[in-house]
């Protein structure tokens, strides 16, 4: 893995299994303060901080109205975009 690499490369290499990025989502929308989350293989990926970075997902999920489906593709689009680090 390369320090560049983003969870979206690693699920597109089939390195991380799309299950995995699943319940990533779900660990966050459970509990939004979750910081270090392992994923894969020795790799950890910072949940919270991962969101808040992603400027369309933390303003959904600041959204009251924000449905659910929107909650969880916008904290998938943040997650996919964010880069892991080895645990």
């Amino acid at each position: 893995m390369s320090k560049n690499d983003t969870l979206w490369d690693l699920v597109t290499e089939e390195r991380i299994a799309i299950e995995d990025l699943v319940a990533a989502v779900d660990t966050y929308l459970s509990e939004p303060s979750t910081r270090d989350y392992r994923i894969g293989h020795g790799l950890v990926v910072d949940l919270a901080a991962s969101v808040a970075r992603h400027g369309h997902a933390y303003r959904t999920m600041m959204d009251a109205e924000a449905s659910e489906p929107a909650r969880r593709m916008a904290v998938r689009s943040a997650l996919l975009m964010s880069k892991p680090t080895r645990s």
